[in-house]
């Protein structure tokens, strides 16, 4: 039987989107409920291996439809009543916000972002690469506006709102995009002759974003930069969120004590509300939220519609602007003013099980030739330096089932420096000191010496900055899943700004910390690169 909230919501939804047959919705809808209230595990093979379930025994789903991304675990199918909030949360995640705040899913703007999630995480996977920064749907961009050294000009907010309910005016009007072509020391070219992204429409090409303010209303230093960063895949968050603290401290310690350059940083020690104690930050990419009770999802609806309530009472503005609107003639009482709850406490909690809730996909084809040979290839090449491969979850307060999960996101949680890369093709006068020297070898390649870190060190002296933005080190992200990207949400498009339109090209960014394992891809063959993509996309 449908949960009655849940009818609820539907009956909202349809009056809202003028839905006319209300009763093959509900029926649909009912369907789908009886199959989150049971562990849907038939079809797995017996004896599998653990590193199938990539989100443990309780927190993976052996599914490759389109779906997959969207499934809850089996540890929430387990529990009715996980059941039922994860589907009210994910009605939530769904709904076109409207500025009328006593209509359903009312209470957009003034100011805000976006008005729905799903459009910054298309069918709950990670947002795609736009050409226009006016395209909604997948265009899942924060946007900031800051100075040279990170900090973010006053009056825009870290979220750049470029929408608002009139007669307000947004804090800029827009992004202007450009995607810039780069050129890398070896021509884009494999030291066997090979070019980058070989036998596609994108042959021998990478590229990169290049942003500007479209109409900003607000004044703005001479030296300011606008940089983007894109949404991530929801799934597996709430297995992220139960590994203890102390073992990211370890691996961070771990890195700190191995030679070579790969150094992670973790988190800040951020004070949550909901209880008074401490925890590491370890979620957005540049680890600035430490818990899902106080993480992406639990203020993105807030910062992104400005969707206020208990624990948020003010609007996600700044003073800056709300001046500015009084300049402009505009009455703004009902900015100063007390802000209604437009989300419910209850509302919010079913919000935070939905999106901790949903399963990671297993790994596939593990025991392929291929795959087994990427995986050799991975580890050679010091990948899981940072991609750490597994963790043992502790307690989750969310989803009591994820406790003591062996899973498989392969990332330390922790941030690295992805380093400088010389663009050839249209900055050359910031050159490489030394521009000439030999293509690494792979006995280069193997074991770090001090003499090779400080010639590496030379080469990227002083060549132009492509891979920072508006902070200089990036959490590692997990890799589980992202063979499915294409099925699930249409596109394969990666890196914290999504320059990254392939595998191959992700790894062909990785500089910094990370360039001894980008000069190992390099340096093999074809069929060994091959190997180890095919590997990436199996996870």
């Amino acid at each position: 039987m449908l949960p009655p909230k849940l009818k609820k919501i539907i009956t909202n939804i349809a009056a809202k989107t003028q839905v006319k047959h209300v009763i093959a919705v509900l029926c649909v809808q009912t369907v789908i409920t009886i199959c989150y209230a049971t562990p849907n595990i038939s079809g797995i093979p017996k004896g599998i291996a653990e590193e199938y379930f990539s989100g443990g025994r309780n927190g993976t789903v052996f599914n490759t439809s389109s779906r997959c991304m969207e499934m809850p675990a089996p540890a929430v199918g387990a529990d009715a009543k996980l059941s039922e909030q994860f589907a009210e949360g994910e009605a939530i995640f769904e709904a076109d916000f409207v500025t009328d705040p006593k209509a359903p899913f009312g209470g957009l703007g003034p100011v805000y972002v976006n008005s729905s999630c799903r459009n910054c995480h298309p069918n709950y996977g990670r947002a795609r690469r736009v050409e226009k920064y006016t395209e909604q749907f997948g265009n899942g961009y924060t946007t900031f506006v800051h100075t040279p050294d990170g900090k973010l000009v006053d009056g825009y907010m870290f979220m750049l709102q470029t929408k608002a309910v009139p007669p307000f005016e947004p804090p800029a009007k827009g992004v202007n995009l450009k995607w810039k072509k780069f050129v890398d020391e070896y021509n884009n070219t494999y030291p066997d002759g090979t070019p980058y992204n070989q036998g596609t429409s994108r042959e021998g090409e990478l590229i990169y974003p290049e942003a500007d303010l479209i109409e900003p209303l607000l004044p703005l230093p001479d030296n300011y930069r606008v940089s983007i960063e894109a949404t991530i895949g929801l799934y597996g968050t709430g297995l992220l969120d139960a590994i203890d603290d102390a073992d990211i401290i370890a691996e961070y310690e771990r890195q700190q004590a191995m030679p070579g350059p790969v150094k992670g940083q973790h988190g800040p020690w951020i004070t949550e509300p909901y209880d008074g104690k401490k925890h590491l930050g370890k979620f957005a990419w540049h680890n600035t939220r430490a818990t899902l009770r106080n993480g992406p999802g639990f203020n993105g609806i807030w910062n992104v519609a400005n969707i206020t309530r208990k624990d948020r009472p003010k609007l996600f503005t700044s003073e800056l602007w709300v001046k500015k609107q009084a300049e402009l003639g505009h009455n703004i009482s009902e900015l100063t003013s007390h802000q209604p709850v437009e989300l419910s406490e209850e509302e919010l909690q079913n919000l935070v099980v939905w999106f901790s809730g949903l399963a990671v996909p297993a790994a596939r084809n593990l025991n392929d030739p291929v795959v087994i040979r990427g995986r050799e290839l991975f580890n050679q090449a010091s990948c899981t330096d940072c991609h750490h491969p597994s963790w043992t979850t502790g307690k989750s307060d969310i989803i009591p089932g994820y406790e003591n999960q062996k899973i498989w996101p392969y990332t330390d949680l922790l941030m690295h420096d992805m380093g400088k890369a010389n663009c050839t093709a249209c900055h050359q006068s910031e050159t490489i000191v030394t521009p000439t020297y030999d293509v690494p070898s792979l006995e280069e390649i193997g074991p770090l010496t001090d003499e090779l870190i400080q010639r590496r060190a030379k080469r990227n002296h002083g060549v132009k900055n492509m891979n920072h933005g508006v902070r200089k080190t990036f959490r590692t992200p997990p890799l589980w899943a992202r063979g499915l990207m294409k099925t699930a949400v249409d596109h394969t498009d990666m890196w914290h700004d999504l320059r990254a339109r392939s595998f191959e090209e992700v790894i062909l960014w990785h500089y910094g910390e990370a360039l001894n394992a980008r000069e190992a891809f390099r340096n093999m063959s074809k069929s060994d690169r091959e190997a180890l993509i095919q590997f990436l996309k199996s996870i």
